[in-house]
């Protein structure tokens, strides 16, 4: 190495590198050409309402940021191009309608259908002029589907848009269901992937400042609230076993004052089975410590809870932004997803003892634990940066 150093006019003193510094796998090159390939992202609307109503529409801006960070230049589709409120960030995204999609003749690559379908027509014409047509699910539609078509006499698989799909792809923790979507969609088997899970803290900061939002340490551990955030709207994400592990925790720790504060709790109203039974069967429900609320956006239940202690349950959905963002803001969250069981406060509903004691760990001991607690946090969020290496190579293997 030396030698062809020298080879290159190296003079004594220059400054050496050892080979570790050097990056093997390198970003996209600023010299790219400004005629790209494009990439076609068939959502629903993009806007400041509905970035919080749920997960999806965030993952489409994270996956927007990634294809334009790798070279590729991204269009939202959208069933009409509104005058709507958004931050600049968002106004800054290319958007367009199917029609004017046809009329002008884009140099499509890939067109990703995500939270909206296209009719088999129109992917047919796509086909000709030569676009990659995916259909990407960022949700357990195996679940969903049984879920629907026990509670909805009304509606079957007729739901789905189906033909003229040349690749499923499906998120890490709904591997399982990839093969059920290859079928359903008429598309074959060997023609499924699993694309990486990505994340993106703009969220976060573009709609508030860290230093408003982020834990603060409580004064009494005793007085610590316990916020529950789980959506509520199927059996994969509610909150049956986190207000029985707090209630189990409040029995082992009697001197703990704090109160429950449940997100989303007013679904819990609409379920007689909750309301008669689960509910009035807790001692700190009849003791008046359990809160119910509507769903809220992230940063306010942040600025109304800076010291609380968050816990969430799921049940084949590891994967979740909320735990992200509470992750980025230093708040400790109990979870149970076995993908990141390595980070942050993991539990299992199995091993019941010790899910209490990790609650009581992280509204005990989390600012002691802070330095260790953000290593955690800062390696998991990497993971999953649209700016990860890796991350980069395999979405550009898909595509």
């Amino acid at each position: 190495m030396l030698r062809s150093l020298y080879q290159m006019d190296y003079l004594p003193g220059n400054t050496v590198l050892p080979s570790e510094e050097y990056e093997t796998n390198p970003a996209t090159s600023l010299d790219l050409p400004l005629t790209r390939k494009v990439i076609i992202l068939a959502t629903n609307e993009v806007n400041d309402q509905t970035l919080f109503i749920n997960g999806l529409t965030q993952n489409i801006v994270v996956l927007y940021h990634l294809f334009e960070s790798l070279g590729y230049r991204a269009y939202l589709l959208q069933h009409s191009v509104q005058a709507t409120e958004k931050k600049a960030f968002i106004q800054s995204y290319r958007t367009i309608t199917t029609q004017d999609m046809v009329m002008k003749q884009l140099p499509i690559h890939a067109f990703i259908e995500i939270g909206m379908s296209l009719d088999s027509v129109t992917r047919g014409y796509l086909r000709t002029i030569g676009a990659k047509i995916v259909k990407l699910y960022l949700g357990n539609i195996l679940n969903i589907d049984i879920e629907t078509i026990q509670n909805y006499s009304t509606m079957f698989f007729n739901h789905h848009i189906v033909g003229e799909i040349d690749e499923i792809w499906t998120s890490p923790h709904y591997k399982q269901h990839v093969e059920y979507a290859a079928i359903l969609n008429r598309t074959p088997i060997e023609n499924s992937r699993v694309v990486p899970y990505v994340w993106d803290s703009c969220f976060m900061t573009q709609y508030g400042n860290k230093e408003q939002f982020e834990w603060i340490p409580p004064t009494d551990w005793r007085d610590v609230d316990v916020v529950i955030v789980d959506p509520n709207i199927s059996f994969q994400k509610c909150t049956f076993y986190s207000l029985l592990l707090v209630e189990a925790f409040s029995k082992k720790y009697p001197e703990w004052r704090g109160k429950v504060q449940v997100i989303n709790g007013d679904r819990l109203k609409l379920s007689s089975n909750a309301h008669n039974n689960l509910l009035p069967s807790l001692e700190l429900y009849r003791s008046g410590r359990v809160m119910l609320y509507e769903r809220k956006k992230i940063h306010t239940i942040l600025n109304e809870n800076r010291s609380a202690c968050f816990l969430t349950h799921q049940w084949n959905n590891d994967y979740n932004y909320m735990t992200l963002e509470l992750l980025y803001a230093n708040y400790p969250i109990l979870h149970n997803s076995e993908g990141w069981s390595q980070y942050g406060y993991h539990y299992s509903i199995n091993e019941w003892e010790k899910a209490i004691q990790t609650l009581a760990n992280a509204i005990q001991n989390h600012q002691e634990n802070m330095r260790i607690y953000q290593t955690h946090a800062a390696r998991l969020i990497w993971k999953h940066s649209v700016h990860h290496p890796d991350i980069q190579r395999r979405w550009k293997e898909l595509l």
